[in-house]
């Protein structure tokens, strides 16, 4: 069992370093990362390629208390127009030069980042670092993302805060634990892909991607790979709806056609 006191220190080296070597990060934006709009009421599917996740650690770096960077993950969105069950799938993609892949982690949240024409949302923004000082304690966590539970975040603007309701999370391998337990949510199986499954409400929602091993350290971080689908199933009884009325209007054809 690796303790605490490895994690932190591992976790520090990692974010030294990357302050260091990487070039200016961006803001939370869902450019080239939008799944689209989803009925709920059929069956549909989208699939984004050619993304990329910031370096190895970007998701477990928000399952601790101190928080994690958003710069270090990918933010996808998508909208439903009804409840569904919604199938969420991320993959490793191995494209360009990135060295070795990633162990992706993802969160669903309920909730989009402020869009254009406001200002885009960032971990250091002044608003976004009074939220975390109020929540977190002042100079007590590295950036605004929370993997497990709610969070929130502003611009340069200081427009009302975005706010990131929780709905769940899905992780690749077989469980993960620094010393203080196993993160819930491993999918059992160590292959560089994870999906899960959620019935979710209608509504806007948000997908935060990043990676889930501290112990792959490179320098610069490098740009990992991501491949990533959203897939909606109608409710069961949307189905059951569907075929009666399927079946009513071949019951009224066969009427007609035998008067």
């Amino acid at each position: 069992m690796k303790n605490k006191l490895i994690n932190k220190t591992l976790k520090f080296t990692l974010l030294a370093v990357g302050l260091t070597s990487v070039p200016a990060m961006a803001h939370i934006g869902y450019g080239g990362r939008d799944f689209g709009s989803f009925t709920g009421t059929a069956a549909a599917s989208s699939t984004i390629t050619n993304q990329a996740a910031t370096g190895w650690h970007g998701w477990i770096d928000g399952t601790d208390a101190d928080w994690g960077d958003s710069h270090r993950l990918r933010a996808f969105r998508f909208h439903l127009d009804n409840d569904a069950d919604v199938k969420i799938s991320f993959k490793e993609q191995v494209w360009g030069t990135a060295v070795g892949g990633i162990m992706p982690g993802f969160t669903v949240y309920k909730g989009l980042a402020h869009l254009a024409p406001l200002a885009a949302d960032y971990d250091t923004a002044p608003g976004s670092v009074a939220i975390r000082d109020a929540v977190g304690g002042v100079g007590l966590t590295e950036g605004s993302f929370r993997a497990l539970t709610d969070w929130s975040i502003t611009n340069d603007d200081n427009d009302p805060a975005s706010v990131f309701t929780y709905v769940g999370h899905a992780y690749d391998g077989l469980g993960i634990d620094y010393g203080t337990g196993v993160i819930p949510g491993a999918d059992g199986l160590a292959d560089h892909a994870v999906s899960k499954v959620f019935h979710l409400t209608a509504g806007d929602y948000s997908i935060f991607v990043g990676g889930t091993d501290y112990f792959t350290a490179s320098t610069p971080f490098p740009s990992l790979g991501i491949e990533g689908m959203v897939a909606v199933v109608p409710e069961p009884e949307t189905y059951a709806m569907l075929l009666a009325g399927l079946g009513l209007i071949g019951f009224s054809v066969s009427r007609r056609q035998s008067a």
